[in-house]
């Protein structure tokens, strides 16, 4: 059975099983990084004349940002926090008003928590009737968050490349009647490989896990699903002028047992479709930063997905309160943090 989860939402809901292969991928992605030599690289040691210089701007797909808040990259230890405000078009149901707060802790220059939660403060949602009225084929929602996503990390630098370990793991605090929860915790582990040439920045992902909800994460979807998967990406980071990062990545997303794709409804009851491939995907995305001063940054992306043939677009502006900063800001704003 194949289905978009962006048209209908039709099908037998039939129990979920978990075939042995999900836990042997997943414990192969956790050898990945095995092989790599993972000593990290003592910095010189600063002169007394030395100043404190300002942090250089993150791509993108940079492996430390957190994908919805471009700019919360815990390259500072301690605490960071932010927020993004945006506005996402999506080619089947239309616009759709996105607020995303974040925040981050970094322990030291390896391992980093966050948390981010998405509030739908406007959006449209295909009605789920059976004999929707010509004017009533989509239903206006507001004021709807979606899951809570837990991220752990721990980045390291061998000789020949930069790789981060990703843990993240889903608090089903969404609306389940409308297909913004699947209303289980959920998970996701990643291994985000890349190594920087002067401007270009190359970058290969290999991950899997139990949701599409923690898979491309700057994508802003209007389902949520549950069943084991596997997902790739590889693309490539470009640092323009003026800190203006642009990166573009192609995705496939494979799932390995019976998947149930999560779908909005207007009777109080998420609308299921069952099958073992509902969730596969492939297509690209484009993603464009624009770092307006030390703590704002103007964003957008599209998205193509070749299987279901749809498009996605958004544009948003984040803030955060440890950006990129002169010396003296630095040093007042690590004051303020201790």
């Amino acid at each position: 059975m194949s289905c978009s989860p962006h048209r209908s939402f039709q099908g037998s809901c039939l129990p979920l099983k978990l075939p042995n292969r999900a836990s042997s991928c997943v414990f192969l992605l956790l050898a990945l990084p095995a092989c790599a030599q993972l000593p990290r690289e003592r910095p010189p040691e600063p002169s007394p004349s030395s100043t404190i210089q300002p942090l250089p701007p993150s791509l993108p797909g940079d492996a430390q940002d957190v994908p919805e808040v471009p700019g919360l990259s815990p390259t500072q230890r301690g605490w960071n926090a932010g927020a993004t405000f945006s506005g996402v078009h999506d080619s089947t149901t239309g616009w759709a008003t996105v607020f995303t707060p974040a925040i981050g802790y970094s322990f030291n220059d390896i391992f980093s928590i966050d948390a981010t939660i998405p509030i739908y403060l406007y959006r449209l949602a295909e009605s789920r009737s059976t004999h929707p009225k010509p004017t009533a084929q989509l239903v206006n929602q507001r004021g709807e968050p979606g899951d809570i996503v837990f991220g752990l990390h721990a980045q390291f630098i061998p000789r020949l490349f930069q790789y981060q370990l990703s843990g993240l793991v889903t608090a089903p605090t969404g609306d389940e009647a409308y297909g913004l929860t699947t209303g289980r915790v959920t998970f996701d582990i990643s291994n985000h490989f890349e190594r920087t040439y002067h401007r270009i920045t190359p970058n290969l992902e290999i991950g899997a896990g139990d949701s599409t909800t923690l898979v491309n994460r700057i994508l802003t979807k209007n389902y949520t699903s549950l069943g084991p998967l596997a997902h790739f990406q590889v693309g490539l980071g470009i640092e323009l002028l003026r800190g203006i990062s642009f990166e573009t990545d192609a995705y496939e997303q494979l799932p390995i047992g019976d998947q149930k794709i999560y779908g909005p409804s207007r009777n109080g009851k998420a609308t299921v479709v069952t099958g073992h491939n509902v969730t596969e995907d492939n297509g690209f995305i484009n993603a464009l930063d624009i770092p307006i001063n030390a703590h704002t940054t103007l964003s957008g992306y599209y998205s193509r997905s070749l299987r279901f043939r749809s498009d996605s677009a958004a544009i948003g502006i984040s803030y955060v309160f440890r950006g990129t900063r002169s010396a003296e800001e630095a040093a007042a704003y690590d004051d303020l943090f201790r």
